[in-house]
């Protein structure tokens, strides 16, 4: 995250910019403290950049109200006077028309933007990974048979 803020950072910097920079990362890379950093030099000065949170309720395996409190990642954002998206990761047309229009006010403000995609997990978290062991074998299930 903070490598998407000072590439953007670097763009701002040359005249007649017209490039974005989109970083994507879970709800659990944001409760690092480099995400703060970032998300708070993005604001600072102004970066165009999109700051793309794929929020599938577990890091790796803690659930993500062991993680945090709130409102999840985008109601961080009014903390650091930063533009907020929250839209349904599962619709592809959400998904695509929520980037339009975020990067749009980037191009038009010149500013960061937060975008909170909530989906499901389907799969482990990585091959190592069960991720029977901290949810139910059954929401998989629904999640793999029933279109969303």
């Amino acid at each position: 995250i903070p490598q998407a803020v000072g590439a953007a950072y670097a763009f701002k910097r040359q005249p007649d910019n017209q490039r974005v920079v989109i970083t994507y990362f879970g709800e659990g890379a944001a409760s690092e403290g480099d995400a703060h950093a970032a998300f708070n030099f993005a604001a600072t000065l102004d970066c165009p950049v999109m700051l793309f949170c794929r929020n599938n309720g577990f890091a790796i395996s803690t659930p993500s109200k062991e993680q945090y409190r709130g409102d999840g990642i985008a109601g961080r954002a009014a903390g650091y006077g930063i533009a907020a998206l929250r839209f349904d990761g599962t619709d592809i047309f959400a998904v695509y028309n929520a980037t339009k229009m975020a990067r749009e006010y980037v191009l038009k403000n010149n500013k960061p933007i937060v975008m909170e995609a909530m989906q499901y997990r389907i799969s482990h978290h990585s091959t190592s990974d069960d991720s029977t062991a901290y949810r139910p074998a059954e929401d998989l299930e629904i999640w793999n048979t029933t279109e969303h």
